[in-house]
């Protein structure tokens, strides 16, 4: 089941971003704190055209996914992430779909996200939803060299 975040998710998106990009990338405790940010910004939302999505499975939290509001006509995707033990079911295209489905709904034209060329499973469904890459910059992030990209969709 997707369904829209409460304010009891909040540790659970900080905590298992945090997780499982320090188990699977060696991120560093500022990534923790830059997605608690992202979160805390979330809390404080103030447009209508926003949402972020919990993926339950069997009342278990298993992944996430938002929609920001970038301005009248584009949003950026983020916080995606779906646990390793749900990899590969399909709940991930779900939620990007789900995401897509919303921009639509709300009148966006682009969806935007960044994310970095580690990340092959999530670059492999951005693809396949109709995401094109359109920069590529090397930063410095969680005490590691990355290659962060921006990928765009029209909707």
């Amino acid at each position: 089941m997707i369904r829209s975040f409460t304010h009891e998710d909040k540790d659970y998106i900080i905590n298992s971003h945090y997780e499982l990009y320090n188990k699977e990338y060696n991120y560093d405790l500022s990534f923790r704190n830059f997605i608690e940010g992202k979160v805390e910004d979330i809390i404080k939302k103030t447009y209508d055209n926003e949402n972020t999505w919990i993926l339950e499975i069997e009342r278990a939290k298993r992944g996430s996914i938002s929609i920001r509001n970038v301005s009248d006509k584009v949003a950026q995707l983020g916080l995606f992430l779906v646990e390793p033990a749900t990899r590969g079911t399909g709940y991930g295209t779900q939620l990007v779909e789900n995401a897509i489905a919303f921009c639509k709904e709300k009148g966006y034209q682009t969806v935007i996200l960044w994310t970095n060329s580690d990340h092959t499973s999530a670059r492999n469904i951005y693809k396949k939803q109709g995401f094109q890459l359109k920069q590529t910059k090397i930063k410095t992030l969680s005490n590691k060299e990355l290659s962060e990209e921006k990928w765009e969709l029209s909707v």
